[in-house]
């Protein structure tokens, strides 16, 4: 009994333990990551429980978390990185974080929490960066920090904390970094972490600061002030401002009695400088905006410039030079002539208009960008002089085309970005001479044609994007002179792919000839793409195929895939997919990723999953899975494989089946042929039980069984003979074999043949009327009740004859039958009543004196056989009823 206990429980585990986790799925191929973020998770406690205790990084942003359970990440004992984000928490009240002693960055930003315990850190004694951004804290005190002795980053910004101080009771010694920006902050006082290096106070705009505010932070070296008031960096003390450098700091220089100049005094050390000009106009009066030495690193935001074509921007050497939003709108070699040696040039968010010679002087650069510039047209001399150039962004502007050679002079250029711009095609040298070039995005375009050759010369490009344009028409001529192209993004277009020239929108057999180096492919999201089963044969490299919002229902996927031998993640999301071919991929695939999202597949075939025998991580969720017999093997994989992840498991639903609402939850016990083994087991178990109890009842009380069996027999006979029986005899006679010569000689004669030539009676005897071929139990009944009597022939043999017990039973049953007493003792010597004691009934009849005695005189047995023939002819159906259920519960009892 116990091992069939324990088999049942074995039987009906739990799915707790299974590769898939509740609103979560593991990274991979990082699968120390755990990405639970978007998914409407409310409770925590239901999530953690199934996240395995290795996992050191946890994403839990955009869900509606309201309260962290006590101790909720203390079994996650190697969590590192906890990311709790734009939830719903209204306050820390302590313990949240209990046993997550290896958590090193905790980010709960955007949420609603307006108050911390000071105790709501403790054991987090590992934490270096705490992060509380956009949340709605008035205060928080400086106790906090005693629970958190490795603590080197903390973010409070975006908060409504009126001041910050430090306590006697709280502080820390390992503290870096701190952000307070955007908040309402009017008094600071940061002596209590003393090994202090950054602190970001930008945007609280009623900040004061006395002299020696960081006096007590010697290692200081980053302050940042913007939108903060220009007189409070001004009057900080002498070693405070040596010891700087980073400074960020706004400044309105027409109303303003300070410059740029007045406000670096003091700052020996600065390497990197940053000013908001909140619009300032450039000083007629000076010549030069910049008339002081200024740092390497120098970015200058929100002015209105104007034109400096005549006006040089400072003095000194630079390495990065960042104007934004500037308000520029003309420069020329004369505004950047003393920043001859600057490496990075930043000009966004200016209308701009540039002179052929505006960087002739800026030989060392290798970075420059334009982005939000409102340019139209490129000039080609703009480059000439720029042979270092290595990266040029072009993003968000109006370009509408590019001219042939426009970028011939950048030989050294190895990244253009032209995304987001006007460009309507591609001629077919536009990228001439561009041969070290190794990325380029022309993305979010409106280009509708590219001309065939147009990247011949593009030998060492590795990335292409061309995703978010009107491209209609490739053939395969477009990709030729590639060689090193690895990836490639052709989403998001209206494509209609001709191979050479003709076609209905297949991708020919020829496309991507030439590109075996190609290992990351996307394409999707176009009004018409179909693939020849030879497309992909050159991509004998292919690692990463991504497809989306195509219709591939009549695709033979199987044909297309089978070069793909190489291939590890897949893509198929959104392409009208009904089901996966068993064959999907080549028998001897490298497939571990596998995405099939969004399509129509109520059923996974387990020969297709069978085949990909490296797949670690299986993604089917936006797809009608049916919680049938069909898919209860994937149920039963999908909980307890231990190598292939399915993503997201305890949120696929069944979408036939309400009582299931999750896959997981589906009851697929019945379609187990395991299931149905054990029931026959159980079921056989059970018989044989049964059957050892009736034989271990036979051999104990078998009379007693016996006794019941005649009992319900009776019974059912009774009411089968309810109208009335037809009698085939007189009497049953129930005697001994020793007994036999009484009866042959005695009884039989007198009976059947009387002297006195009266009508003989009908008698059935054991040896002459029982049916040949029929068990003895069904001849005695049928006997018993096809004659009007029964009678027993009693002697001590009788007494102890099982057979003759068995009859005179079933005839004190017949009372149960039509309610008569058909009973009839002949006893042939005298029989002590102690003999009797096993009889109740024939013991009660003995007592009543209501049978037949043998007499030993010879003259009295006549007399004996004419009142034996009356007691045979006699009415007996008006004997009580009731009189014989009263003696039957005698017998019973």
């Amino acid at each position: 009994m116990l091992m069939t206990i324990l088999f049942l429980l074995v039987f009906n585990a739990s799915a707790c333990c299974g590769f898939g986790f509740k609103g979560c799925s593991q990274n991979y191929p990082e699968t120390h990551v755990m990405w639970c973020f978007n998914q409407n998770i409310v409770n925590l406690s239901d999530v953690i429980s199934l996240v395995p205790d290795n996992i050191t990084t946890i994403n839990l942003s955009k869900n509606n978390i309201r309260v962290i359970p006590p101790g909720a990440f203390g079994r996650v004992l190697s969590l590192e990185i906890l990311d709790l984000s734009q939830n719903k928490l209204v306050s820390l009240k302590g313990g949240e974080f209990r046993g997550a002693g290896a958590l090193v960055r905790l980010n709960l930003t955007s949420n609603n929490i307006s108050s911390i315990h000071s105790n709501a850190f403790q054991g987090l004694t590992s934490l270096r960066s705490l992060l509380l951004p956009y949340n709605r804290l008035l205060t928080i005190s400086p106790a906090v920090f005693n629970h958190l002795p490795a603590i080197e980053e903390v973010f409070l910004s975006l908060n409504k904390l009126k001041s910050f101080s430090c306590a006697e009771a709280g502080g820390s010694s390992t503290l870096r970094h701190l952000d307070l920006f955007a908040n309402n902050i009017q008094t600071l006082n940061v002596s209590c972490f003393p090994n202090l290096k950054y602190i970001k106070l930008s945007n609280n705009s009623q900040l004061e600061l006395q002299k020696d505010a960081f006096a007590s932070n010697p290692r200081l070296k980053t302050l940042l002030l913007q939108a903060v008031e220009a007189e409070v960096l001004v009057g900080l003390s002498e070693k405070t401002k040596r010891n700087l450098t980073y400074v960020a700091f706004s400044l309105f220089v027409e109303k303003s009695p300070l410059s740029i100049c007045d406000m670096l005094k003091g700052m020996n050390r600065l390497s990197k400088l940053k000013v908001d000009l909140k619009g300032s106009r450039s000083p007629q009066s000076n010549p030069v905006l910049l008339d002081c030495v200024t740092p390497l690193w120098l970015t200058i935001n929100d002015a209105n410039l104007g034109d400096v074509a005549h006006t040089p921007l400072g003095k000194g050497r630079k390495e990065r030079l960042y104007l934004i939003n500037c308000g520029l709108k003309r420069v020329s070699q004369t505004t950047f002539d003393s920043f001859k040696g600057v490496k990075t040039l930043q000009l966004n968010e200016n209308k701009v208009s540039m002179q052929n010679d505006t960087f002739r002087g800026l030989t060392q650069l290798t970075f420059l960008s334009f982005d939000k510039c409102n340019i139209r047209d490129i000039d080609p001399l703009w480059f000439v002089p720029l042979k270092k150039l290595n990266c040029l962004s072009l993003t968000k502007n109006e370009i509408i085309q590019l001219e042939d050679y426009v970028f011939s002079a950048l030989t050294n250029l190895r990244e253009l970005y032209l995304h987001f711009n006007l460009l309507k095609f591609i001629s077919s040298e536009a990228f001439s001479k561009l041969w070290n070039l190794r990325r380029l995005n022309l993305s979010l375009n409106i280009i509708h044609y590219i001309a065939e050759g147009s990247f011949k010369d593009l030998k060492s490009l590795s990335y292409l994007d061309l995703s978010g344009n009107r491209i209609k028409r490739l053939t395969p001529a477009i990709l030729s002179g590639l060689v090193n192209l690895k990836k490639f993004i052709l989403y998001n277009n209206k494509l209609h792919l001709w191979p050479g020239g003709q076609g209905t929108g297949i991708i020919g057999p020829h496309f991507f000839k030439g590109q075996g180096q190609l290992n990351s492919v996307a394409i999707g999201n176009s009004i018409m793409v179909d693939f020849h089963p030879d497309a992909f044969v050159p991509l004998v490299n292919l690692k990463y195929l991504y497809v989306a919002g195509v219709v591939l229902k009549t695709t033979n996927l199987s044909a297309v895939f089978s070069p793909l031998k190489k291939l590890k993640r897949l893509t198929l999301y959104r392409i009208d997919l009904d089901s996966l071919p068993a064959n999907l991929m080549p028998p001897d695939n490298t497939l571990e990723m596998l995405k099939v999202q969004a399509n129509h597949i109520r059923v996974v075939d387990k020969t297709m999953v069978d085949a990909l025998a490296r797949l670690r991580f299986l993604d089917i969720t936006e797809n009608p899975l049916t919680c049938t017999c069909d898919n209860a093997w994937f149920k039963s994989w999908a909980i307890h494989n231990t190598q292939t992840q399915v993503s997201y498991l305890y949120n696929l639903h069944c979408d036939d089946d309400r009582r299931s609402p999750y896959l997981w939850q589906f009851d697929d016990k019945t379609c187990s042929y395991e299931y149905v083994s054990f029931t026959l087991f159980l079921t056989c178990s059970l018989m044989d039980v049964l059957f050892l109890g009736a034989c271990m009842a036979w051999h104990i009380q078998g009379p007693t069984v016996r006794y019941l069996l005649l009992i319900l027999r009776a019974k059912l006979r009774g009411r089968r003979g309810a109208a009335g029986p037809k009698f085939q005899y007189d009497a049953f006679i129930s005697y001994s074999s020793k007994d036999e010569a009484w009866v042959i000689q005695q009884l039989v004669p007198n009976l059947e043949r009387p002297p006195s030539g009266a009508p003989g009676l009908r008698l059935c005897l054991h040896h002459r009327d029982f049916r040949p071929g029929t068990g003895i139990l069904e001849n005695i009944e049928a006997a018993i009740y096809s004659s009007r009597h029964t009678v027993c022939v009693v002697t001590r043999h009788f007494l102890r004859s099982e057979w003759c017990s068995l009859e005179f039973q079933l005839a004190s049953l017949r009372l149960l039958c039509d309610g008569s007493d058909v009973l009839l003792l002949v006893l042939l010597e005298d029989i002590p009543e102690h003999c009797l004691s096993p009889y109740t009934r024939l013991r009660k009849i003995v007592r009543k004196k209501t049978y037949l005695l043998w007499p030993e005189k010879p003259q009295e047995q006549e007399l004996f056989w004419v009142r034996f023939i009356d007691a045979l002819k006699g009415n007996e159906e008006d004997e009580d009823c009731g009189r014989g259920e009263e003696e039957l519960a005698h017998l019973i009892g």
